[in-house]
């Protein structure tokens, strides 16, 4: 079913009144209309900052960025290990040592006579100069200073591919869930509640369940660890039954576990599937990096935020259902915010270590606040515009 999207929550609403929204929101940036050529362009340079602010601000939202935060920061710490290493064996294996010219001597020149004393002494004087150019520039790539610009270099790329790709991987079921937080803030429910949820079923009877659940499986896992002819591995393949338990007793529990089951593996694959474009966009613009003075530094965390952001975008698409020909059409209307929302988070990318932290998680909110923000009475039929 092709999605009728509200003009405001952008959520499936073929009627003139929207369901979800009312056409109002408890967040006031939302509730206020655009107005003024420019000013989808500037709400794009908000979008980020909007984004680091409410994720400051909602209570309840940031500890879900803490698992994927540190699993990628683990991966990170471990990936830097390696390429340093890397790094130090390859200027070691390129650079030579000290170079000497002044002991090769062409034995041709040794058999001249006194008549060719200048030559010989050219030679030298070559050689010499040669030398000195040769070791200054050796003892200057091999200077700390310069090493560390080099690591500074090299450090940057690996922390842009880690938090592009990997941390945006890792991320996407729990920014789905940071967003359904602030939808309900903002709307007063999780509109994908409304459309999708199976039951009524309340969050704390599905909280004690699932306790009930996992604390069913530690209860088998101890009891492979500790009873003896029951080894550990038969139970850890058991602990399934805990939860087939719950389930088989509980019928309403068993059915929203499904629905979430299959809510957040369409955020991980949409993740993924974001996370690989960008990383074929940071692959396709690395030449970029090697412009010299700083430029491409600066240009390839442009490219690189700008992928990663208008990626991120796909979580608030998926969770309104919007299709790709939908979405496509809505960035083509809105190129001009979207551009200046991707340069926002390609300048916060560029900041060593905490840019990369705090872009990815500021883009997701930041984007969705966008998208809420824009107008998009164009993707609903002609007959439905008001």
């Amino acid at each position: 079913m092709r999605t009728i999207p509200c003009s405001l929550c952008g959520y499936h609403a073929p009627a003139d009144a929207c369901p979800h929204c009312g056409h109002t929101s408890e967040l006031a940036s939302l509730a206020r209309p655009l107005s003024g050529p420019f000013r989808g362009v500037v709400d794009g340079l908000m979008a980020v900052p909007m984004g680091l602010w409410l994720l400051a601000k909602t209570r309840g939202t940031k500890r879900w960025l803490v698992p994927p935060f540190v699993v990628t920061f683990t991966l990170l710490a471990a990936l830097l290990w390696i390429v340093f290493r890397a790094f130090d064996r390859m200027l070691d294996s390129v650079l030579p040592g000290d170079i000497s010219f002044g002991d090769k001597r062409w034995d041709w020149l040794e058999g001249l006579s006194e008549g060719w004393d200048w030559l010989k002494s050219t030679w030298y004087g070559i050689a010499a100069a040669s030398e000195w150019i040769v070791n200054a520039i050796y003892g200057l790539l091999t200077s700390q200073p310069l090493k560390w610009v080099g690591y500074f270099l090299v450090g940057s790329l690996v922390v842009w591919y880690c938090f592009s790709i990997a941390y945006e991987a890792l991320a996407g079921p729990f920014l789905d869930e940071v967003q359904s937080r602030l939808e309900k803030r903002w709307f007063g429910e999780d509109p994908r509640n409304r459309l999708e949820r199976p039951n009524d079923i309340p969050e704390e009877r599905c909280l004690r369940r699932s306790i009930v659940a996992a604390a069913g499986a530690v209860v088998i896992v101890v009891a492979g660890i500790f009873l003896p002819y029951f080894p550990v591995w038969l139970a850890v393949l058991l602990t399934p039954l805990s939860l087939a338990a719950v389930c088989w007793r509980d019928r309403e529990y068993a059915e929203w576990l499904w629905w979430v089951a299959r809510v957040e593996g369409r955020a991980t694959w949409v993740s993924l599937q974001a996370a690989a474009i960008t990383g074929v966009v940071l692959v396709l613009a690395l030449p970029l990096y090697f412009v010299p003075f700083g430029v491409g530094y600066v240009l390839y965390a442009g490219v690189a935020g700008f992928a990663t952001a208008v990626g991120l975008l796909d979580i608030p698409f998926e969770r309104r259902g919007v299709r790709l020909r939908q979405r496509l059409g809505f960035l083509f209307r809105n190129i001009l915010p979207m551009i200046s929302f991707g340069v926002v988070s390609g300048l916060l990318l560029a900041i060593p270590l905490a840019g990369a932290a705090l872009m990815v998680p500021g883009a997701s909110i930041g984007g969705l606040w966008l998208i809420c923000r824009l107008d998009k009475s164009s993707m609903r039929p002609r007959e439905l515009r008001g």
